[in-house]
């Protein structure tokens, strides 16, 4: 490698052409990264959702998600299965095995027991079950919504053209719609009237059926060419079926669908309505392709909405929500601004330690190792995103670490009397392998986090990888174009600057006292850890992922049941004036939402649909614009909601901007057993006494009472009928039943049989439902049926093939943390002999204990590795196996900087702050490597050919070696906090997602470096001490043995 190094010396014209090309080259590649805000990652979860319109939650568990599930139970690599069984719908949401290697396999697995499945399901089904794999990609680029005072025809016709125009966008690969509503063709059957002509719903089912028919009956061959034969007997239009001839008494004579109906062409009945800002509207969700730059994506999507605004019908608005890409932009200007503040701060640092030369060519590197990086970026298939982002501001200060040391080493050999190109080379070669272990031990840090399992574990991998081609980058920089830029950049000596000399001398005295009192000044340090340790046990507090000050909330909202879309709708309007009044007019954007569900949870099963059901998503203006904090919004709204009246529910939640961790309390109470829903109200009453509860509730909804009837077969066959006939007419007198469906090139219209509008769903009509046998005979329900009602559910839940019901809770974590609280609940549940009281119950925490209990353990088995592997190559560095020893045992110490600068502040110990303590093991490691290094090397330059060891430094040797390391300890240290500080504390911005990384870092580098610079020299001694007296202990044992 010397050899290497002396070629590009040598050759300081290549050097410049390859700082050229790197500059072009990575500039043009940072033009044409892929910019998006999360990385393009499966997150092996799987839904499959079957319709089966106007069924029961029961019914709907029975028949459609049971038979599934039991085929995907025993399908190998998942881990779990959560199913929601709602009326008219099935969720099931399979989570594969995270740490699974084909799960490719695992999709096709789940595609063939889906399959399986499907041959037990109903009949009857309008389509096969619906499956799809959920992936960042499936997140929408942005939301539309079509909205404005206009019917809803002309707004549907607008939403259509706008999403078959969105379709053309590059880079969208598809756009789903929320409140569009498929045209219907309603037919509106008079019972009275089918009774007097004896005519049965069959009849006029087959018939409407028979007549709307298009197929191809062949090929006819004529003299001249072969023509197609085509049976065309489809209805040109909709209106048409009320022409259908039911049935045919004479020549002329005929029942026409028309005689004992009226026909109405109109829309499905409302599933989910969408509202914007109090209107209603058409949520338009376009999707991009994998390969598709989402930023571009965004933009080019903007720019269509805004041409189509141009064209769209007077009264129509296109309104753009939740733009994933401001994000990104938002981030992109928060790092970029203060990486150059930090860029700034470092080139300050390094002119106050250093000449402009010096500085000059040090800072240099910085951009080349970036650009460098954003070059290699796409071989490994890496673009812009959240995660690359925040290691590159991470990382800054770092970057010129080894540029610092290989500098200081060559500008010794320099004094030496040496000419600047072989300085150069031998003063590179002199410290090439501390600087590239140094590397090596802070890409190690961050490896461990590859074996991360779980949802985290896919995000976090892009961070060593970041970290990998980083230092890579600079060390190449370094080690092969900066020895060549202080070879020739100038003829005159570059020296320091000598003001530090003072600060060496002072601080020589200073370390020489400590190094004579090493056993009191070791023994004050580890009392002093132990303080700062148990102060921190006291006063820190571990959050998974901290409440931040996000942009968007949301309000979930439940009425009573029977509460129809139209009343859901209006209450919700009013709840929007309370939100308006809360939240400065100037500092929010839109208020949008959905009635007829409230799910929130993308990862998760879905709740379920009901009118009576709604969600508020506010979009306020991003933190660094606002005045007000959205927690102080969010605890506001809470408090008045409290004294709502005429809703069931309210609750407000943060959306958070990291992966979803669940509720505090997420209790899963599996089985069967009676008696479950008194299990159910003992916990919930023991959570709602609890102190720091917020809010606690369960996922047992109660749904519209179920009427079953107890059919009488022996009579109801004497009569004629069939229980499919029976079935057949209960449907179309409460939901209708789809006859046939009518195909243009535009869209799909169903032909739906129901009663009038007035009759349809009643109990009454129910009570006086009369069939038609195939006689003509009109029969009443009741002759041959009993009607029994009971309370029905919303939603059924099961957890790996079982009913469960979930209890949550919201907590004020001012008061209890999360692992109290599920402490509490699981010793109240032993406590009170719950689960023998009720035995065929079991028990599970899930939510954010879970994630939690699973961060923490891959973050410990990531520092266990980090710190093996670590130890394993400074063995290999200083073929040692006490040396390693001291280097490593500064860590723990410059942890306390952490524990100290968190508990001043108030900030929580979080999964992200840990992530940035695995970077502060490298910076350590580094510090404490250089020291030893240079003690060792002073060692072996006092040994002589006659003496088997190396002699021991003296004290004051000591001392004068950490004296000559203090300039590039104390640059290095410094130039990296000041590449932290601005985003740390947001000079120009902060972004929360990042904060307590960097955070960890900043105040763990300063006490570290302390630590290095007082403790290791001591420590060095006191080894230095072992080793004498091991060697004495060694050499009388030899002389008794003689």
């Amino acid at each position: 490698m010397k050899r290497l190094s002396a070629f590009f010396v040598r050759r300081p014209l290549l050097v410049r052409l390859i700082m050229l090309f790197i500059l072009i080259a990575g500039s043009l590649a940072l033009r044409f990264q892929t910019y998006e805000m999360f990385p393009t990652i499966d997150l092996g979860i799987v839904t499959i959702t079957t319709f089966r319109p106007g069924s029961s939650p029961e019914d709907v568990e029975l028949s459609l998600t049971v038979p599934l599930e039991e085929e995907l139970l025993e399908v190998d690599g998942l881990e779990k299965i959560y199913s929601s069984s709602m009326e008219g719908m099935s969720v099931i949401t399979v989570r594969m095995d995270p740490d699974a290697k084909d799960t490719r396999q695992i999709s096709a697995d789940i595609q063939k027991a889906v399959d399986r499945g499907s041959v037990k399901l109903p009949t009857d089904l309008i389509q096969a079950p619906l499956i799809q794999e959920l992936s960042t990609r499936t997140i929408p680029v942005v939301e539309i919504h079509v909205t404005g005072t206009v019917p809803e025809l002309l707004l549907r016709q607008t939403a259509d053209q706008l999403a078959d125009g969105l379709r053309e966008v590059r880079g969208i690969s598809g756009v789903d719609k929320v409140g569009h509503r498929d045209r219907e063709v309603k037919i509106f059957v008079n019972p009275d009237r089918l009774q007097h002509l004896g005519i049965s719903y069959r009849e006029i089912i087959d018939a409407i059926q028979r007549r709307n028919v298009r197929d191809s009956g062949g090929s006819l061959d004529s003299f001249v060419a072969e023509k197609k034969v085509l049976t065309v007997g489809q209805f040109d239009t909709p209106a048409e079926v009320q022409e259908v001839i039911v049935r045919s008494k004479s020549p002329g004579n005929h029942v026409r669908v028309r005689d004992v109906a009226d026909v109405v062409l109109d829309f499905e009945d409302w599933q989910e309505r969408s509202l914007i800002d109090g209107a209603q509207s058409i949520l338009l969700l376009p999707k991009k392709k994998p390969s598709a730059d989402g930023v571009k994506t965004a933009a080019a999507i903007r720019e269509f909405v805004r041409s189509a605004q141009k064209d769209a019908p007077p009264g129509v608005q296109l309104i753009i929500v939740n733009d994933l890409s401001r994000f990104t932009f938002d981030m992109l200007d928060v790092l970029s601004s203060n990486a150059i503040i930090g860029l700034i701060l470092l080139f300050t640092a390094l002119l106050i330690f250093f000449n402009l030369r010096l500085a000059f060519w040090v800072s240099v590197g910085l951009p080349i190792s970036i650009l460098l990086t954003f070059l290699v970026m796409p071989i490994f298939n890496m673009g812009i995103n959240t995660l690359t982002l925040t290691m590159l501001i991470l990382m800054i200060g770092m970057l010129v670490d080894d540029a610092i040391v290989t500098s200081e080493s060559i500008y010794a050999h320099r004094e030496k009397g040496m000419s600047p190109v072989d300085a150069s080379v031998e003063g590179r070669a002199a410290v090439a392998g501390p600087v590239i272990v140094s590397s090596l031990t802070t890409i190690l840090a961050f490896a461990p986090m590859i074996f991360l399992g779980g949802l985290e574990g896919k995000f976090l991998w892009y961070i060593p990888a970041m970290v990998a081609l980083l230092l890579g980058a600079s060390l190449f920089e370094c080690q092969f174009m900066l020895p060549s830029h202080l070879a020739h950049g100038g003829k005159k000596p570059l020296r320091p600057k000598q003001w530090f000399s003072r600060v060496q001398t002072f601080y020589d005295r200073y370390i020489s006292k400590m190094i004579r009192w090493r056993y009191l000044t070791i023994a004050v340090f580890v009392l002093g850890f132990g303080g700062i340790v148990l102060f921190g046990v006291l006063t820190l507090k571990f959050n998974l992922y901290p409440e931040t000050d996000i942009d968007t909330f949301n309000i979930k909202v439940e009425l009573p049941e029977g509460a129809s879309f139209e009343y859901t709708a209006e209450k919700v309007k009013a709840l929007e004036k309370v939100v308006r009044a809360a939240v400065p007019e100037n500092e929010l954007l839109n208020i949008a939402v959905k009635v007829g569900q409230h799910n929130t949870d993308f990862y998760g099963a879905a709740e379920g649909r009901n009118p009576g059901w709604a969600l508020l998503t506010v979009y306020m203006l991003p933190q660094g614009q606002r005045q007000v904090n959205s927690n102080d919004i969010i605890s506001s709204l809470r408090r008045k909601f409290k004294t709502a009246k005429g809703f069931q529910s309210l609750q407000v939640e943060p959306l958070k901007d990291t992966p979803v961790a669940g509720k505090p309390v997420e209790l899963e109470l599996i089985g069967n057993d009676p008696g479950r829903y008194d299990l159910v109200d003992l916990v919930l009453e023991f959570l709602n006494n609890y102190p720091g509860v917020t809010e606690a509730w369960t996922s047992y909804k109660t749904g519209k009472d179920i009427v079953e009837l107890k059919l009488d077969h022996s009579a109801l066959s004497s009569r004629g009928l069939t229980t499919a006939d029976v079935t057949r007419g209960v449907r179309i007198a409460f939901d209708g039943v789809i006859v046939d469906e009518h195909q243009t090139v535009d869209e799909v219209i169903r032909y739906r049989l129901q009663f009038r509008p007035q009759e349809k769903g009643k109990l009454e009509t129910l009570k006086n439902l009369v069939l038609v046998n195939d006689r003509g005979k009109a029969i009443p329900v009741r002759g041959f049926a009993e009607m029994e009602a009971r309370p029905g559910q919303a939603n059924i839940k099961h957890y790996l093939g079982q009913r469960t019901i979930t209890v949550y809770a919201d907590i004020d974590r001012k008061v209890v943390d999360v692992q109290k609280i599920n402490s509490d609940v699981a010793d109240f549940i032993d406590r009170e002999n719950l689960l023998h009281r009720f035995p065929g119950m079991r028990v599970w925490f899930g939510g954010e204990l879970e994630q939690q209990k699973e961060a923490l353990g891959n973050v410990q088995f990531a520092l266990l590795i980090c710190v093996i592997t670590i130890f394993f190559v400074l063995v290999i560095l200083f073929n040692s196996l006490t040396q390693p020893f001291l280097i490593m045992i500064v860590i723990p110490f410059g942890m306390s900087g952490i524990i100290i600068g968190f508990s001043l502040q108030g900030i929580e110990m979080s999964m992200l702050a840990l992530i940035g303590v695995l970077g502060l093991i490298g910076v350590l490691v580094n510090d404490s490597l250089v020291m030893v290094a240079y003690l060792n090397r002073l060692k072996l330059a006092k040994k002589t050919e006659e003496q088997r060891h190396a002699a021991p430094l003296s004290n004051q040797e000591i001392a004068d070696g950490a004296s000559d390391r203090l300039r590039p300890i104390v640059i290095t240290s410094i130039t990296t906090c000041a590449g932290l500080f601005p985003t740390a504390y947001g000079i120009a911005g902060s972004n929360p997602f990042i904060t307590p990384m960097v955070m960890a870092m900043f105040w763990g580098i300063l006490f570290g470096t302390l630590m290095s610079l007082i403790l290791l020299p001591c420590l060095y001694a006191a080894e230095q001490d072992m080793r004498k007296l091991f060697r004495s202990v060694m050499f009388i044992g030899r002389k008794i043995e003689a």
